[in-house]
């Protein structure tokens, strides 16, 4: 029997996450957590009985954080909240963040097969920029009136699952600054001050730290 301590919801969320960036998600399971925390099998199923609520847990934690840097660059930003700064600090992001990164770049297949695995279990987090979200920028003025924001989002999506296919450290730079080049050209709206364009990020960012706190 281990004489040590139960491990802590949040420092068995940090071993996971380590675990997948290190080791890849298919390796993560009770005795890979164990083995890192020290502890026993038993101890970490004590915290999470269900396996797919740990990954629910740990995916709507990696979730909020990436959502979070991408909310603290468009508030710095003067011109943020227009939709060709938040999706190109939304695509630097997914690529700077190393969980992210790790599922995104190196194993989107384990990342679908886990996504399926705790639907219907529990709540599934949105690891993506929702497809709502361009079309609330529109509606707020941050975008022009003439665009069809579901194709753009579209289009944004395609060009996401390319990069990953490629090489991302090389071309990182370069995509990220033609898809900001094209936004700007095409779906930007003509306008000043973009605080709406950042108060409807700040409100999507803050549904995904809710989603976060209740699981």
């Amino acid at each position: 029997m281990s004489t040590t301590p139960t491990p802590s919801a949040e420092s068995i969320l940090h071993a996971a996450s380590a675990i997948v960036v290190g080791d890849g998600v298919e390796t993560l399971g009770y005795g890979a957590l164990a083995q890192r925390l020290g502890v026993t099998p038993a101890q970490v199923s004590e915290v999470f009985p269900v396996f797919e609520s740990l990954l629910a847990a740990l995916f709507t934690r990696e979730t909020g954080d990436l959502a979070r840097v991408i909310a603290a660059n468009v508030e710095r930003d003067p011109r943020g909240g227009l939709p060709s700064r938040i999706f190109g600090y939304a695509l630097g992001a997914i690529y700077e963040h190393p969980f992210a990164r790790a599922l995104y770049l190196e194993d989107p297949a384990a990342l679908n097969r886990i996504m399926r695995s705790i639907d219907g279990v529990v709540v599934v987090p949105d690891l993506t920029i929702h497809p709502g979200l361009l079309p609330a920028l529109q509606a707020a003025g941050m975008a022009r009136a003439d665009v069809d924001p579901a194709a753009i989002a579209a289009v944004i999506s395609v060009l996401g699952s390319g990069i990953a296919m490629s090489a991302p450290g090389q071309l990182l730079d370069a995509v990220t600054e033609g898809l900001v080049t094209m936004l700007e050209r095409g779906v930007d709206a003509d306008v000043t001050d973009t605080t709406p364009g950042k108060l409807v990020f700040a409100r999507y960012a803050e549904t995904l730290a809710v989603t976060t706190r209740q699981g």
